[in-house]
């Protein structure tokens, strides 16, 4: 699958994208990832401001996940079956509406339901973003490369603004300028076509109704049977663990850093710190899969990610060292997301794209449903540094534990 005919195939497809669509789901990626990125910043402020324990703010974060952990496999289906645009504009809308909500219910259980719901329509905004660039440039990695740049890029402003606008202006400034980054997903997703414009027959989306938004089980079992395919199975796993270090970063990162006395600013500079590294660790995505095949460059890179979070109790506070190590994991990361986007769009056929992000997305969740919650326990029990080694341990290790089980499946590849 990684062969030099599957690249140039690739790179021909992205050639013949209209600068219009390309352009609009990079500026898709930037602003959904970068609404993401700022709810993962703030209501941590927001818990710690309403002086919610270490378990509550565990339990709040991982709220997050549930609803997408449930629902994600179907509306990657939404996806395939009613058009992924359409179906991104819509949750893009609801996101906009949800957001302002926050600073108006200042209750635990408000904030639970509130992470639930944006948790989902933030998530399916994602989904839909990276099917889109999937489905226009044909899994081409050095095209996702720069759309990974782009969405990262975003990241690298949103923490520090809502940083800022946290710092001068509180829980409404930080909340209201997050809803209104939630707007501009909306105008770029009008900005692009649809991938059923593009050359090539294509079926007519269906129209709505009851009967094509409603769950189906036929359709899950489609999805989990996806993971026969060894590709797939090996994304699931990996996607997991990938993703822990920012079910840590989202979480109990902010709550150590606030509580060694960084403001809601200088926060903000370190995770943009990390956003910035992984916009150009992205870009090197495509270079390195020559060297190195790509299974073993996201399960290398995912491990040294997951290192560089974990050890931030270790570093005694010094702004530096935290600088550097948030900006190597973040790298790190960076270069790990459009290899993995690239192994999964040609392990799969066009018609199960948005379906198979849907069973990534699922593993995601479920690692950043769970990592929030076993830290906030271990946190209100052994302590918080205590919380980083163990969890960040436990998942370096599994990720070498993967790549021992992978070296075992004859044939295995990407």
């Amino acid at each position: 699958m990684d062969d030099a005919t599957s690249e140039g195939a690739g790179a021909r497809a992205a050639d013949e994208v209209p600068a219009r669509a390309l352009y609009g789901t990079y500026a898709a990626g930037l602003t959904a990832n970068s609404v993401t990125m700022m709810l993962k910043v703030v209501v941590p402020l927001w818990a710690l401001h309403l002086n919610m324990s270490p378990t509550m703010i565990g339990v709040a974060i991982g709220a997050a996940a549930v609803l997408p952990l449930i629902l994600a496999i179907h509306g990657g289906v939404l996806m395939d079956r009613l058009g992924t645009r359409r179906v991104t504009l819509f949750f893009a809308f609801l996101t906009t509406m949800l957001i302002p909500l926050y600073p108006a219910m200042p209750l635990f259980g408000a904030v639970v339901i509130l992470q639930m719901l944006t948790g989902l329509t933030t998530n399916l905004n994602w989904m839909g973003v990276q099917t889109l660039i999937c489905q226009f440039t044909k899994g081409d990695t050095a095209a996702i490369g720069r759309f990974s740049f782009w969405s990262r890029l975003g990241l690298l402003g949103a923490p520090i603004l809502i940083g800022v606008m946290w710092d001068l202006f509180g829980p409404w400034g930080a909340f209201l300028v997050t809803g209104a980054c939630g707007g501009l997903t909306l105008a770029a997703l009008f900005l692009m076509g649809d991938p059923q414009t593009q050359p090539g027959p294509v079926a007519e989306a269906p129209a709505l109704g009851a009967g094509a938004l409603t769950p189906r089980l036929s359709d899950y079992a489609r999805a989990f049977a996806l993971i026969s395919i060894p590709a797939v199975a090996f994304i699931v796993v990996a996607t997991f663990l990938r993703i822990s270090s920012s079910g840590i970063q989202t979480s109990f990162y902010v709550v150590y850093l606030d509580g060694i006395g960084l403001t809601g600013t200088l926060i903000g500079v370190l995770i943009a710190a990390s956003e910035f590294a992984g916009s150009f660790g992205a870009l090197l995505a495509g270079p390195m899969v020559k060297i190195m095949r790509p299974h073993w460059v996201l399960l290398l890179f995912a491990a040294a990610s997951i290192f560089f979070i974990s050890i931030t109790p270790l570093l005694g506070g010094i702004l530096v060292l935290l600088f550097i190590a948030s900006a190597l994991r973040g790298g790190c990361q960076g270069l790990s997301q459009p290899v993995m986007f690239s192994i999964l769009s040609r392990a799969v056929g066009a018609n199960e794209q948005g379906m198979s992000i849907g069973l990534r997305t699922t593993a995601n969740r479920l690692a950043t449903m769970i990592v929030p919650v076993i830290m906030g326990v271990l946190a209100d029990t052994i302590g918080l540094e205590a919380s980083f080694i163990i969890v960040g341990g436990f998942l370096v290790l599994s990720c070498a534990l993967l790549g021992l089980i992978i070296r075992r499946i004859p044939g295995f590849s990407t």
